[in-house]
């Protein structure tokens, strides 16, 4: 054959065949020969379609068979027509003569062949093997193959795509949860945007109304304590909110306090009266609900920010303190607390001395965030001086805003600093003569103490080294007095030293110095200055020398026994003797 023939086209052929023979004469013949074109499969099977689209809902049921596809072999066999499931028929055909149909063999290539969706071989039926999620994905693309001669021979194909239809299975939710967070200033005027609670649902939104979201309020509960008792547990406080939304009953005082744009989820101020000293934080409870009444809850958690509208206030009504004079600089006289209701940097406060202290002798250090301030001691105190004895103090303790005053009395307690003073400290007396008489008072001392109270009380005494025969006594006016018998020829000056002595603790002591001379008196006989032996012995008899015989100073008496007494006829002056 010179060439190949199409089954298709020439299914036989009729040949003629001639032959002729002879030298001279030529005889020929001529015969008619008819060929038959046996098919041979060259023809692949062919779909009558290059693809195929179907639609399935997401819920469809396991195994449930989406679409059957068949191809036939358009060798000689008639055309096939496949089952239809959700309107979509796939069919193919092998133009082969003698092809068998029932020979195909189909297969399944591509997204989620084998894993979500698998083929019957012979049938081609497709079918899922798990329910669908528009979620996860909202089509499937894949190509089904055909071939002939029970999966040996030519291979067709065909596109297949699956689109996956929405129903209502997903729920709203809030894209800030588990946390949504807001907060507003207090004393905010309704209509005040706080914050937005939106919730999205995975649903399609161009089918229906599954995806179209409207929101409301479902419950309200303050953290301080006025609805939900304060304990910080923002969970259960939202989950009884929740309950008692569900119940219809007594959602919550508080549930006219915010408001919620139904469409878009945004959170407004409602009404008048946010005072964060009162309710720090609310939570509500938002509801979002789609077009096929599925829902979602959410948790809000609204922070009132604090607005310095409270002016800080003194603890104390009045305030008493002491301090003594001999403290230390820097030490501490008086801790003072005041309170504020605001919070953060409205509530840091500062104490300060505003009036009363002249001279600056105290200072204020003040602890700012607890709310506390010490008065501390600036220059040391003297309570000698009488404008330092007390001190009536202003205090002045303020935030950024406001302040609020306190008077504060000081009182300087005395300190033992002080030693008593005589004033004179030294004190010279006239002579005495020796023979005064005992208990004589011979001068009065005074000594002063700058101190007060018991420092400034004051015993008097002898300090004892200057007496210590005990010849002197002084009583506690300051009296000295003589105590003994005073002896001229024993000591004839004496050098007292008075003391005064405070009662402080511990005690403070002064001295005065007394000095004081005797004046002799004749309380004594002569003796001779050395012993008298005479040579010839006793008897002895006394006379006077005949100078003084006859004189009027003296008179002497001889006793008879070895002795004689001298007496003096008048009163002597010594001073007058010597200076003649």
């Amino acid at each position: 054959m010179m060439k190949s023939h199409d089954y298709w086209v020439d299914d036989s052929l009729v040949l003629q065949a001639g032959c002729v023979h002879g030298w001279f004469w030529l005889v020929e013949d001529t015969a008619y020969v008819r060929v038959f074109i046996s098919d041979v499969n060259d023809n692949r099977p062919t779909f009558a379609r290059a693809d195929y689209e179907v639609a399935v809902e997401e819920d469809a049921d396991v195994g449930l068979a989406i679409l059957t596809v068949s191809a036939n072999d358009g060798d000689e066999a008639s055309l096939v027509t496949s089952d239809r499931f959700f309107g979509v028929a796939v069919t193919a055909s092998d133009p082969d003569k003698d092809a068998n149909q029932e020979a195909l063999r189909y297969s399944l290539h591509g997204q989620g062949a084998d894993s979500e969706f698998i083929i019957d071989k012979g049938t081609g039926k497709i079918y899922a093997q798990r329910t669908l999620d528009r979620e996860e994905r909202t089509v499937w693309r894949f190509v089904v193959m055909a071939t002939d001669e029970g999966g040996e021979g030519l291979t067709g194909f065909t596109d297949v795509i699956i689109n996956v239809w929405d129903i209502n299975d997903n729920a709203p939710a809030f894209t800030c949860a588990p946390s949504c967070h807001g907060e507003v200033a207090e004393n905010s005027p309704p209509g005040t945007s706080v914050m937005e609670m939106t919730a999205t649902d995975l649903d399609d939104a161009a089918v229906g109304h599954n995806a179209v979201l409207s929101y409301r309020i479902v419950g309200c509960v303050d953290t301080t304590g006025g609805g939900g008792g304060g304990d910080g547990d923002d969970d259960a406080n939202a989950n009884a909110a929740v309950a008692t939304g569900a119940a219809g009953v007594g959602v919550s005082t508080h549930m006219d306090m915010f408001s919620i744009n139904s469409t878009t989820g945004t959170i407004a101020v409602a009404a008048a009266g946010l005072d964060r000293e009162q309710t720090d934080a609310y939570l509500l409870v938002v509801e979002a609900r789609d077009g096929g009444g599925m829902t979602g809850t959410g948790t809000a958690t609204i922070r009132v920010k604090d607005l310095n509208d409270h002016a800080p206030v003194f603890a104390e009504h009045a305030c008493l303190a002491r301090v003594s004079e001999k403290a230390d600089i820097n030490a501490e006289v008086l801790d003072l607390s005041a309170v504020d209701r605001d919070a953060g940097e409205n509530a840091q406060l500062t104490f300060s001395v505003v009036a009363g202290d002249p001279e600056q002798k105290f200072y204020m250090v003040s602890h700012r965030q607890e709310q506390r301030g010490s008065l501390r001691l600036k220059k040391r105190l003297d309570y000698e001086r009488p404008s330092e004895q007390r001190f009536n103090l202003t205090v002045k303790v303020e935030d950024l805003d406001y302040s609020s005053l306190l008077h504060c009395v000081v009182e300087v307690e005395d300190y033992n600093d002080h030693v008593p003073v005589f004033i004179p400290h030294f004190l010279s007396l006239g002579p005495l003569p020796e023979d005064i008489a005992m208990g004589t008072s011979i001068a009065r001392l005074a000594a002063s103490d700058s101190d007060s109270g018991q420092n400034r009380e004051l015993t008097y005494g002898l300090l004892d080294e200057s007496d210590p025969d005990g010849m002197f006594a002084v009583d506690q006016a300051g009296v000295l007095s003589v105590a003994r018998p005073l002896d001229r020829e024993a000591s004839p000056q004496h050098h007292l030293v008075v003391i005064a002595t405070d009662h402080g603790v511990p005690p403070l002591t002064g001295s005065a110095t007394v000095q004081l001379s005797l004046l002799d008196v004749n309380d004594n006989g002569p003796e001779f200055e050395a012993v008298y032996a005479p040579v010839n012995g006793p008897p002895f008899h006394f006379s006077v020398p005949p100078d003084y015989r006859h004189g009027n100073d003296f008179y002497l008496q001889d006793n008879l026994n070895g002795t004689a007494t001298l007496t003096a006829l008048r009163t002597f002056d010594r001073r007058a003797r010597r200076s003649s």
